[in-house]
């Protein structure tokens, strides 16, 4: 015979069950976004080619900073390197402008304990990009620091914070990227136009590069502004009113450069292990629903 007063207790128990569930893959998994570094960040099955390609620490910047010179007529610093099955990827920071973040793949052997300097790549596009999204940003520098200055007052006002410049060094970062904000170019000639520009003279000024694009017509939907803001407390949700006012604010702001603005407005936690976070409770504005501006 069942005791009906047990019933409410088993519920308890397995409640409390799923909740201390819960907070083992949090603890496992996120961490506060103030104290993330991306020096967790981590591939799948890398653990044995990032101590290879640490052991040859010098040879790899070496080798990955001329890929850079050689390719791309670009000096970066080298910040981070990551394990990935047959090589490691290497985190990069462009030196001067046009400011960028990158990464290129050099081979690690795991047989014979060696890197292969010769034998650096990258993802189709990735470093292209990195650049276009640099030039951009340089180009309309007035107009993005008219979202710099507005999103600095907003987190000075509100409770919320962007993520550590260590963090988008180390690998989180990926194109121009901020604090607050990530830019990305989706092709176009426009695209076409500033890679080959720069491939053939990288050292033009910003006004030459405005000069560049005189008369061109530039498609919002080709560019794609991130902006990922977090919770300053911890075991805070997302709120809600500040979200709905940085909408607001967004969607009525003139002065910023062309393109569709996507906004996230997370909790205090960050993915350790891939830099993001892709939890339930985020508040977004974005596709299809993006904030254009023409």
């Amino acid at each position: 015979m069942t005791n009906t007063n047990d019933e409410p207790n088993k519920k308890k128990e397995q409640n409390e069950e799923k909740q201390t569930s819960n907070e083992s893959v949090e603890d496992q998994y996120f961490k506060s976004v103030q104290d993330y570094t991306a020096e967790e960040y981590s591939l799948p099955n890398g653990s044995e080619t990032d101590k290879i390609a640490e052991e040859h620490k010098e040879e790899v910047h070496k080798a990955v900073k001329a890929y850079f010179k050689e390719n791309y007529k670009t000096d970066v610093k080298v910040h981070n390197i990551v394990g990935a099955v047959d090589g490691a990827s290497v985190s990069v920071e462009s030196i001067g402008k046009p400011h960028f973040y990158s990464y290129a793949i050099i081979p690690v052997d795991t047989q014979t304990e060696e890197v292969d300097p010769n034998g650096v790549w990258s993802q189709e596009g990735q470093i292209n990009g990195a650049i276009v999204s640099g030039l951009y940003a340089w180009i309309f520098e007035d107009k993005f620091r008219n979202l710099d200055q507005y999103i600095e007052g907003k987190v000075k006002e509100y409770p919320i914070i962007g993520i550590r410049e260590e963090a988008n060094q180390n690998g989180a970062g990926n194109y121009h990227t901020t604090p607050y904000y990530k830019l990305v170019f989706y092709g176009g000639d426009l695209e076409e136009k500033l890679l080959e520009g720069y491939l053939e003279d990288p050292k033009r000024s910003r006004e030459e590069w405005a000069k560049l694009l005189e008369g061109e017509s530039i498609n919002p939907a080709r560019v794609g502004v991130l902006i990922q803001l977090y919770m300053e407390e911890p075991d805070v949700e997302p709120n809600s009113e500040i979200f709905d006012q940085i909408v607001t604010d967004l969607s009525n702001m003139d002065g910023l450069p062309v393109g569709k603005y996507s906004f996230l407005l997370h909790d205090n936690t960050i993915d350790k292990t891939r830099g993001q976070n892709t939890k339930e409770n985020t508040l977004e504005r974005a596709a299809p629903n993006y904030i254009v501006k023409q």
